[in-house]
C-alpha cells in the first residue's frame, strides 16, 4: 500500500473529530438534529482549519438514514456508500472557473439523486470563479431544487460577490490555537510512534500560524528523519529559533549591550530563519517583559512605555515586506534604537553604509506611499462626485414619476419589466436579478433594490440600462433604481406630503381642495396597496 501523507491520513471524518471550530459543529449539528438544512452554505477562513472537511463531514450527516444528535452512524447504507458517491460533486473553482463549467453544473442541478437523500455541491476556492460563471449561478444558488444543497468554500472571502454572500449561511473559521494544534500533534506522534519532545511539537504549532494542515505537513516532513523531533530539529530544518536566544536579545536590550544584540541579528542574515517567526517571537518576550514590569515595579534600560512602542515597531515592518530591503536589517535598527546614546559610538562602517541604504529605500517607499495616497484622494473624490450625481437625479426622477404614478402604470411596466430581465444577457439579468418594480408613471419609473445599497453598482451602468430597455422594447422611459430602505422613505415622505397639500412640480391641478378623506385612494392608487393606515 502506498504512503498516505498524514493530514489526509488524519483528515476529520466526524464533526467530533474537527479540531477548534466547536461554535460552528455545535450550529451546523443542531440543525441537522431539527431537519432546518440550508440550501446553501458558505465557509470562509484561513487555509488548513477544516472548511473543506467540514463540508464532506456535513454532506455525510444530511444523507445519513440513522442520523443521531447531527452525527452521521457510519453504519446506514448511505453512509457506507458515500465515500466516491457520484450524488457528492466537488468543484476545484481554481481550475473550474468558467460559465461553461457552471451551466453544465446547472443542467445536471435537476438530476435527482442516484442513491442518496440530497446531491451536494461542494465548490472548493469559490472565489476563484469569473464574474461571469458568479452571474450564472445566482439564480440557482437562490433556488435550488429541495434534493440540491451547495456547500461554499474560500480563504478569501472579499473576492466572493454581495449577492453570492446573500443567498447563503455563512461561516467564519478561525485559526486554530496553538494549544489545539499541540494535543493534534501529540495524539498522532503517539499513535504513529513518532518520538518527540514537548518543545519541538511546540515550535511546530507556532509556525503552523493556525493551520492544523501546515502543522501536520511539517511534522510529516521532519518524521522521515527516524529522529526525535526535538526544538533543534525544527529550528534548523524548518528555520526557526529558540525561545532562549529571543529572551537573550531582550536582556541584552535590557543592558543597553549593543554588540551582543548586534552579533545575534548578523547571524539571522545568511539564515533560513523566517523572519515574520521571529518578530512574532520577540512580540511575545517583550509583552511578558511588559507584564514583569507592571507586577514588579523594576525595569533598567527598558520600561513599559518603551516594550509597548517597540512591539508596535515591530509589528509595522510585517507591513514592509514589499519593500526591496534585508528584513532583519529593519529588525535590527528597529532594536538598536532602544539602546541608550552612549552606545553610538560604537557604530561600524558597516552600520553607516546600511544606514544610507535604508534610508535610500525609506524615501522610496514615501515616494510610494505618497502617490499610493494621491490615487485613493482621487478615487474616492471621483466615487463621491458618482454618489453625488446620482442622488440628485434619485431625487428629480422620484419628484417626476409621482407626479403621475398610478397603479395602472406600474401593473402595465410591471409586465415589460419582466419581459425586459427574461431577454437579456447573463451578466445584466445577474446585475438585476434582485430588483422589484417599486411605482411607475407615464415615462418615469422607480425601480427598487432588495440588497442594500446594490444600487449604487446598478446606477453606474443606468443610460447603458436605459437605452436597452427602451430599444427592445420600444419605450422612452426614464429609469432611477434605489435600495428598499430609501424606498421606504419615499414612501413616508409621499404620504406626508399628500397630507400637507404639498404639490409635486408637474401637477397639472391643484390639490388645495384635497379632503383628508381623499388621501387614501391616492396613496392607495399610487403604491398598489390595498390600504394604509395614516395617522
Amino acid at each position: 500500500m502506498s504512503y498516505k501523507v498524514l493530514y489526509r491520513k488524519y483528515r476529520p471524518d466526524s464533526f467530533d473529530n474537527l479540531i477548534g471550530q466547536k461554535a460552528i459543529v455545535d450550529i451546523l449539528k443542531n440543525s441537522i438534529k431539527d431537519n432546518k438544512i440550508a440550501h446553501a452554505y458558505l465557509f470562509s477562513g484561513p487555509r488548513g482549519t477544516g472548511k473543506t472537511s467540514t463540508a464532506r463531514i456535513l454532506a455525510k450527516a444530511i444523507n445519513c438514514l440513522n442520523n443521531k444528535d447531527g452525527l452521521a452512524c457510519n453504519e446506514c447504507e448511505n453512509c457506507l456508500n458515500f465515500n466516491g458517491n457520484p450524488d457528492i460533486i466537488e468543484i476545484d473553482a481554481a481550475s473550474n472557473n468558467g460559465v461553461d463549467e457552471i451551466r453544465e453544473l446547472i443542467n445536471n442541478v435537476k438530476i435527482m439523486p442516484t442513491s442518496l437523500k440530497y446531491k451536494v455541491y461542494i465548490i472548493d476556492e469559490v472565489h476563484m470563479l469569473s464574474q461571469s460563471a458568479f452571474n450564472a449561478l445566482l439564480l440557482t444558488l437562490e433556488e435550488p431544487p429541495a434534493h440540491v444543497v451547495f456547500i461554499l468554500a474560500t480563504t478569501n472571502i472579499e473576492s466572493v460577490p454581495i449577492t453570492i454572500l446573500s443567498r447563503c449561511q455563512r461561516y467564519d473559521f478561525k485559526k486554530i490555537n496553538e494549544d489545539d494544534i499541540y494535543k493534534q500533534l501529540e495524539y498522532i506522534c503517539n499513535n504513529e510512534n513518532i518520538l518527540y519532545e514537548a518543545d519541538g511539537l511546540k515550535e511546530i504549532s507556532l509556525l503552523a500560524d493556525g493551520g492544523l494542515r501546515d502543522a501536520l505537513s511539517i511534522l510529516d516532513q521532519l518524521s522521515k528523519n527516524n529522529s526525535k523531533i526535538t526544538l533543534d530539529l525544527v529550528i534548523n530544518e524548518i528555520g526557526s529559533i529558540s525561545n532562549k536566544k529571543i529572551d537573550d536579545i531582550i536582556t541584552f536590550l535590557d543592558e543597553n549591550n549593543y554588540s551582543e544584540i548586534d552579533k545575534i541579528i548578523n547571524s539571522f542574515l545568511n539564515s533560513n530563519l523566517n523572519y515574520k517567526v521571529v518578530i512574532k517571537k520577540l512580540i511575545n518576550s517583550l509583552t511578558k517583559k511588559a507584564i514583569s514590569i507592571l507586577e514588579t515595579g523594576k525595569c533598567n534600560n527598558l520600561d513599559y512605555d518603551k516594550c509597548k512602542k517597540l512591539v508596535f515597531e515591530l509589528n509595522d515592518i510585517m507591513n514592509k515586506i514589499n519593500i526591496n530591503i534585508e528584513p532583519y536589517l529593519l529588525i535590527k535598527l528597529v532594536l538598536l534604537s532602544y539602546v541608550t546614546s552612549n552606545s553610538t559610538s560604537l557604530k561600524t562602517e558597516e552600520e553607516k553604509n546600511n544606514c544610507k541604504i535604508v534610508k535610500k529605500c525609506e524615501n522610496n517607499e514615501i515616494n510610494n506611499l505618497k502617490n499610493d495616497k494621491e490615487d485613493t484622494i482621487k478615487s474616492k473624490k471621483s466615487k463621491k462626485e458618482n454618489v453625488d450625481r446620482f442622488s440628485k437625479l434619485n431625487e428629480i426622477r422620484i419628484n417626476n414619476c409621482f407626479v403621475k404614478a398610478s397603479k395602472s402604470y406600474l401593473n402595465s411596466f410591471q409586465e415589460m419589466w419582466n419581459k425586459f430581465i427574461n431577454n437579456i444577457d447573463i451578466n445584466l439579468k445577474g446585475l438585476l436579478s434582485d430588483t422589484k418594480v417599486a411605482t411607475a408613471s407615464d415615462t418615469y419609473a422607480i425601480v427598487m433594490t432588495t440588497i442594500r445599497h446594490k444600487d449604487l453598482e446598478i446606477n453606474e451602468n443606468l443610460e447603458e440600462i436605459i437605452n436597452l430597455f427602451n430599444k427592445n422594447l420600444k419605450e422612452n422611459y426614464k429609469l432611477i433604481f434605489i435600495d428598499e430602505y430609501r424606498w421606504n422613505e419615499e414612501k413616508r415622505k409621499y404620504i406626508e406630503n399628500i397630507k400637507n397639500k404639498y404639490k409635486y412640480e408637474y401637477i397639472e391641478e391643484a390639490m388645495d381642495n384635497t379632503q383628508e378623506d381623499d388621501i387614501e385612494d391616492i396613496v392607495n392608487g399610487v403604491f398598489d396597496m390595498d390600504k394604509i393606515e395614516i395617522e
